[in-house]
Parts: structure tokens; C-alpha cells; sequence
């Protein structure tokens, strides 16, 4: 019997070295971090008192590691499940649109009003063009002058991109996606959040582009939408908050084909073929002109312009401002 309380007794003085809970932590053994060498000591002279290894637990379900659910974050993620930030525009419309319609809000609440990326004479809109399509509203700026996000959204391309030049194309939690291109600088990254109205690039006239001007898409699921059905360029504002997207529109409206048909909307193409041109010698200038259309329609180029006027090829112009032809 005294040989049982004798035996008794030691165990119990054995395990009192591992704590209330039968084991050291980490920290207990190793110092926390910052702790002098004292304190590392005094762990490893504890370390030597444990004579056997615990095992550790099984991971419950509750414990296991969730799946990276970081692409969640993007806008629109569940209409794209893809975050492309080399491409311009890696989606086909035909086979990512899968119902009739849809119904697109604009500006949602919470979202910050919509702002004109820059307010300025249209110079070209979205249509047929030199025997090729056009997806853009070209907007008259100044190289340097700035350039804002129409609204709140993604940067999702940020980069010099073919005939884009320097470009930006910021994805929007309605699903819809709005480019700008021809930049002489841009001013954000890819993955960064903007308000409408933020500051994204300065205008230019980088890439496949005649002058300074800013080429502007709105785009869903990568088709080029006509700007001009959802905004007022006079008045800075939308002309509609909610539309209805059906592929019938697609069809008599935003295709190749239907571009092709709309050739005659385009301001290049003869819009002022009889009331524009020059008047004795002078020619008044007119909302949507720039030198290139002047020199056009009057058989003149920029640089004669130019010269007789004493101004610039990059020059902004005036609504009814008289230039010698």
C-alpha cells in the first residue's frame, strides 16, 4: 500500500511541469515574440521536463480552410466569372447573353451620381466610319486636359492597348463596362476602386488616333452599346437611368451589320455636306467640328488650316468661331 502512495505521489509531481491543461503552448515554450533570451531559457529548461507527446486532434469540417473566394469581389463576377486585365475585350456576347433581355440600371443606390468623362464637342459617334465600324463617342479635348470615370466601378485594364493607345476600362456592378481610350496618360491600376467622377487619365492622342479626343465605349458582355441612347452630351446628364437590353436591339442596332446601315449618323460622313461649307472664304464653326472634318469637307487639309489661321493641329475650337479656308 505504501508502495502505491509513493508511486502515486511522484506522477503527480511529474505532470504538474505541463500546466492545467496537461501540455505547454507554443508561447509557454518558445517565448512570444519579443521576449528576451531569458525567457527562452527559462522555455527550453520547461521543454526538458515533458517526457512524452501529445497527439494532436483531428481538424473538424468547421476548421478546415474555406476555398479563395477573392474573385467575388470583382463587379459583375457572377455575369463574367473572369477578371482579364491583359484583354480589351476577351468576351462573345452571342454565347454569354443567354436570355431575351435584360434590365440595366445605370446608377444604383449607394452608387455615386453619373459624370460626363469630359464635357466637349462631339467629333465623331457610334457608327460606320471610313469603311470601318466605329464603337465609341469621340469627345474634342485638349492633350493633358482630365479625364473621369462615368461611374462607380473597377479598373479592370489599365495599359496601352493597340489602336486604344492609353487606355482604361473600368468594370461597373450593373454588369456594363466603359472604356477610354487615345490618353496621354493614365492615372490608375487595374483592381482599383473609382467613384464617378474620379480622376483616371489625362486626355491625348495615343494609338490609332487623328488628334486629341477621347474615344468612349459603353460595352456589356463586350458589345459596344451607341453612348448617345443613355446620355445627353449637352446637358451632362442621362438621358435614362433604367433600359431594357434585348438582343432584337443587338440586331437592328449595335451589330456589324446594323453599324454599317447607321454609316450616316457619323459626323465625318456628310452630316453637314450643304451647311457647312465655307461661306466666301470663311467658315464658321459648328457643334461636333474639328480641323480634320473642316479640311475634309471643304477640300483643304489641317496643315493649310493651320497655317492661313496661325493655330495649332491640336487647337480646341469654338462654336461659332470663323477660319479662313
Amino acid at each position: 500500500m505504501k508502495k502505491i502512495i509513493t508511486i502515486l505521489s511522484i506522477t503527480c509531481i511529474s505532470l504538474s511541469g505541463f500546466g492545467a491543461t496537461g501540455f505547454l503552448s507554443p508561447d509557454e515554450r518558445n517565448g512570444k515574440p519579443g521576449d528576451d533570451k531569458k525567457g527562452t531559457k527559462t522555455a527550453a529548461k520547461r521543454e526538458d521536463t515533458t517526457c512524452f507527446v501529445l497527439s494532436q486532434p483531428e481538424p473538424s469540417p468547421e476548421m478546415e480552410e474555406t476555398p479563395d473566394t477573392c474573385l467575388i469581389t470583382f463587379p459583375s463576377h457572377d455575369l463574367y466569372t473572369s477578371w482579364d486585365v491583359n484583354s480589351a475585350h476577351p468576351y462573345n456576347f452571342n454565347e454569354s447573353f443567354k436570355e431575351d433581355s435584360v434590365v440595366i440600371t445605370l446608377v444604383q443606390p449607394g452608387d455615386s451620381a453619373f459624370v460626363l468623362p469630359f464635357k466637349g464637342n462631339l467629333t465623331s459617334l457610334f457608327g460606320w466610319r471610313r469603311y470601318r465600324p466605329h464603337y465609341g463617342t469621340d469627345i474634342q479635348l485638349r492633350t493633358g486636359e482630365k479625364v473621369v470615370s462615368a461611374f462607380d466601378g473597377m479598373v479592370r485594364l489599365a495599359k496601352y492597348y493597340y489602336g486604344y493607345g492609353n487606355c482604361v476600362i473600368i468594370r461597373h456592378s450593373n454588369g456594363l463596362e466603359t472604356v477610354y481610350a487615345h490618353l496621354s496618360k493614365i492615372l490608375v491600376e487595374s483592381g482599383q476602386k473609382v467613384n464617378a467622377g474620379s480622376l483616371i487619365g489625362l486626355g491625348g492622342n495615343t494609338g490609332h488616333s487623328y488628334g486629341s479626343h477621347l474615344h468612349f465605349e459603353m460595352r456589356y458582355l463586350g458589345q459596344a452599346l451607341d453612348t448617345q441612347d443613355f446620355i445627353d452630351y449637352e446637358k451632362g446628364t442621362l438621358k435614362t437611368n433604367t433600359f431594357v437590353l434585348r438582343k432584337s436591339d443587338v440586331d437592328n442596332k449595335y451589330n456589324l451589320r446594323a453599324l454599317h446601315n447607321r454609316h450616316k449618323q457619323d459626323v465625318g460622313m456628310g452630316r453637314y455636306s450643304k451647311s457647312s461649307k465655307a461661306v466666301n472664304g470663311t467658315y464658321v464653326v459648328r457643334n461636333g467640328d474639328n480641323l480634320w472634318l473642316i479640311a475634309k469637307r471643304n477640300k483643304t487639309t489641317v496643315k493649310n488650316l493651320c497655317a492661313k489661321n496661325r493655330i495649332k493641329p491640336n487647337v480646341k475650337l469654338r462654336l461659332g468661331q470663323k477660319l479662313k479656308i
